[in-house]
């Protein structure tokens, strides 16, 4: 792996780490990402009218896997942040997907860790939990309270399929909850149009 550029050794301690041969596998993957080229568009659109990071993301092994992000209109126009990753429980992304997905595949999937405090507002409890996914249906979008990193906040509408399976999310990220909530419409507008694009 190393002769092949997939990974690289530390001359000093040894350690491994990721080589520049995967990117252009991780390239590859992502040009055929139906979902992430119908987003792109799209999601710059949600940055600029919200005035907000965008970022799109999938459930992927029991975590959000970002697949794109386009930074707000003040930084530079980007799409980022593709391969990060975050808890699914508190991050307004997984919950959007969360929300939707069958009863047993949620607790199946609470069942593989517990739900790990992040900051003081992350929900520990399963009960509190399947709470928040009530009231994310209810609503239709889902609430990062600050609840995996402090003082940032995110608002997210789930992405579905042609049957109706949620296979991702769309949502915008800041420090003020309220002025990220006042534009849900538009964050569930956009997804709505994403999902229309993958019928």
């Amino acid at each position: 792996l190393v002769a092949a550029g997939y990974l690289v050794q530390d001359v000093i301690d040894g350690r491994f780490s990721i080589g520049f041969a995967v990117l252009p596998l991780a390239s590859s993957l992502l040009d055929r990402n139906r979902m992430r080229i119908e987003a792109l568009p799209h999601l710059q659109a949600l940055a600029q009218q919200t005035s907000a990071r965008a970022n799109l993301g999938i459930l992927y092994r029991n975590r959000v896997m970002y697949v794109a992000g386009v930074e707000k209109p003040a930084l530079p126009t980007i799409y980022s942040r593709f391969g990060k990753s975050a808890p699914a429980h508190c991050s307004s992304l997984g919950k959007a997907i969360l929300a939707y997905l069958p009863e047993a595949d949620v607790r199946a999937l609470l069942s593989h860790k517990p739900l790990v405090p992040y900051t003081p507002n992350t929900i520990t409890s399963q009960a509190a939990f399947a709470k928040e996914l009530t009231e994310t249906r209810a609503r239709g979008y889902a609430i990062d309270r600050g609840e995996h990193v402090p003082s940032s906040c995110c608002v997210a509408a789930p992405i579905f399929d042609a049957n109706h399976r949620p296979v991702g999310a769309i949502g915008v990220s800041g420090r003020e909850l309220e002025s990220l909530i006042k534009h849900e419409g538009l964050i569930r507008q956009t997804a709505e149009v994403i999902s229309h694009y993958l019928l």
